[in-house]
């Protein structure tokens, strides 16, 4: 019975920990989309305005498992607890 507890324990706690994903930064997630789309210097056609990425406004929100990246009106890329890119 206590091994089973003590199974079930760590198995939440690292349910909540992916599901946290302390790891994702608001830069690293940012700084992961914008390599994903060539680098900062690339140009990106942003509401019809030409323009590099890295003047590109970008906002990050956390969801579970995920940091979700976007450029407001324009693009959404989710960042995953292991690092790839949705």
């Amino acid at each position: 019975m206590k091994n089973k507890f003590k199974i079930i324990l760590i198995l939440a706690i690292l349910f909540l920990l992916l599901a946290w994903s302390p790891w994702i930064t608001k830069n690293y997630a940012i700084n992961k989309v914008t390599n994903k789309l060539g680098g900062p210097n690339k140009n990106f056609n942003y509401l019809g305005e030409n323009m590099q990425i890295k003047d590109v406004p970008k906002y990050v929100l956390w969801l579970p498992f995920v940091k979700a990246v976007y450029f407001p009106s324009e693009a959404v890329w989710f960042v995953t607890f292991y690092g790839g890119i949705i």
